[in-house]
């Protein structure tokens, strides 16, 4: 095989790696789904870290993430998935 082929040939592999550490790093961040200002659906929390029904905090590994509004609550909760309900002004991500 030519010179010229095989350093491109591992030029693609090293992007190649490069982009699934970055995709492996996305992954394991929360995903945050909003419906309007109305609902956030937040699969990867790690903990509520305050609960009022104008701040919820919650902790999602490596970053806190805060949302700020009026009348929130946490509608259900299930191992590391959770839905806020009411009225969403912010989404603050921290660390």
């Amino acid at each position: 095989m030519p010179k010229k082929i095989r350093r491109e040939l591992a030029r693609l592999h090293e992007n190649l790696s490069e982009s699934l550490q970055r995709n492996d790093a996305v992954t394991t961040e929360a995903q945050i789904e909003l419906s309007g200002n109305r609902e956030a659906l937040v699969d990867g929390c790690r903990g509520v870290l305050q609960y009022e029904d104008d701040v919820i905090r919650l902790s999602t590994g490596r970053r806190v993430v805060r949302f700020q509004g009026s009348g929130l609550m946490i509608r259900t909760m299930q191992q590391n998935q959770l839905l806020i309900c009411g009225t969403i002004l912010s989404v603050e991500f921290i660390g």
